[in-house]
């Protein structure tokens, strides 16, 4: 019988932090499961007549921050006895979510309702409601 296998997409909030626990207790109730992480990171787009070493940095912020984030997910689940897989990307966020959910075989997602800025919802919709619309497995949001 195959593993059942869980994507968490993790960002850094507190919604985040909720989904990555509400996974954890899943398995702990005895599910069995493989669990993957993925935090992806936007592209920076210019903006009017920002220099390119300004583009580089707020790359390199983001970058470092998407590494932050994954080692804070990977403590919680070490903590909780569970070892996974990480990824981190770049790009579209819901986009690369699904992706590497259909290359990696992933049965499920569990995710936050809402991410780490609420423009970001508001300009590019949510997050959590493009992954609905794209996944063809099933999404679990946590509050």
């Amino acid at each position: 019988m195959k593993m059942h296998s869980i994507l968490i997409p993790i960002d850094g909030s507190r919604h985040a932090r909720r989904a990555l626990r509400y996974a954890i207790s899943s398995i702990k109730e005895g599910l069995q499961a493989e669990v993957h992480v993925i935090t992806v990171e936007p592209d920076v787009l210019p903006m009017g007549d920002l220099p390119l070493l300004d583009i580089e940095f707020v790359e390199k912020s983001q970058h470092e921050q998407a590494k932050r984030v994954i080692r804070s997910a990977g403590r919680i689940l070490k903590n909780a006895g569970l070892s996974y897989t990480k990824n981190i990307s770049q790009g579209s966020i819901a986009s690369n979510i699904v992706r590497y959910a259909k290359a990696h075989g992933c049965d499920s997602i569990i995710m936050g309702t809402r991410g780490m800025g609420m423009l970001g919802n508001i300009v590019l919709g949510s997050t959590a409601n493009q992954v609905i619309h794209l996944a063809k497995i099933p999404v679990t949001l946590v509050k």
